[in-house]
């Protein structure tokens, strides 16, 4: 719930230990406020919260699964609610970076993907716009990738179901003008956390708190979508337009 100044007082990061979520939590709540972390992994969701506790700062954990069936993700939004009062802030940070070779001629595991990076985020893109509409305000932050703009072959489940899910997200933005809620699609690059660790780091590589100050910078410009670093949204306007071939020959830009 804002306070009288209109100062967003609750952030709720549905992939609670993601490194990216919570530094963008940690950076819209600097000292005061709710933070809910929701995620699967309770040891995990406990070191994020312990990380994030200062004074005047309250933080709590919700069990959250993306690959779970819809009514789950509605069900955390509501006891995130009953907990916080209005959510000003939602950040979808769920993601698995799970490239082609771990893939193969596994079924199983190409499902697991499209549904922790697509269909589980996109349902729960659906669910918070409802429910922001529903209270008239409040800001649903989508972790997307610039693989959503141009992925790899070896990338191409994760590119794809970016892609899928960056598109879904801006469309839902555009359906809730005048609602007094909105949308904010990030695109970051590289980004160095563990989910990133052992890679071969790309150019313009950044880190999480970067791209968290970024994101706080875009929405006081209202933007509706943002690359983190800004240098790459020319970059990728170039390689957008590149022959596949020569694109699997540059070097990386996922994160």
């Amino acid at each position: 719930m804002r306070d009288g100044l209109g100062r967003d007082q609750t952030v709720l990061v549905l992939g609670g230990t993601s490194d990216i979520g919570t530094a963008i939590a940690h950076e819209l709540l600097p000292s005061a406020g709710t933070i809910l972390l929701a995620g699967r992994e309770t040891a995990a969701l406990k070191l994020a919260a312990d990380r994030l506790t200062v004074p005047g700062r309250r933080v709590e954990t919700l069990h959250y699964d993306a690959t779970a069936p819809a009514a789950a993700t509605v069900d955390v939004l509501a006891c995130a609610a009953a907990l916080a009062g209005d959510l000003d802030v939602v950040v979808l940070a769920v993601g698995a970076l799970t490239g082609e070779e771990l893939i193969g001629a596994d079924s199983p595991a190409l499902e697991s993907s499209l549904q922790t990076n697509m269909l589980g985020p996109m349902v729960a893109v659906h669910a918070t716009a409802h429910r922001l509409r529903e209270q008239g305000h409040g800001t649903l932050i989508v972790l997307s990738s610039v693989a959503a703009v141009r992925t790899r072959e070896t990338l191409l489940t994760y590119g794809v179901a970016k892609a899928a899910l960056d598109l879904y997200a801006r469309r839902i933005g555009r359906t809730l003008r005048g609602s007094g809620a909105r949308v904010l699609v990030v695109r970051p690059g590289h980004v160095r956390t563990r989910m990133t660790a052992g890679l071969p780091e790309a150019p313009f590589a950044t880190t999480a708190r970067e791209v968290a100050a970024r994101v706080s910078r875009s929405l006081r410009r209202r933007a509706a979508v943002v690359y983190a670093p800004a240098i790459l949204r020319p970059v990728m306007a170039t390689l957008r337009v590149l022959p596949q071939d020569l694109m699997n020959n540059t070097p990386r830009k996922e994160r």
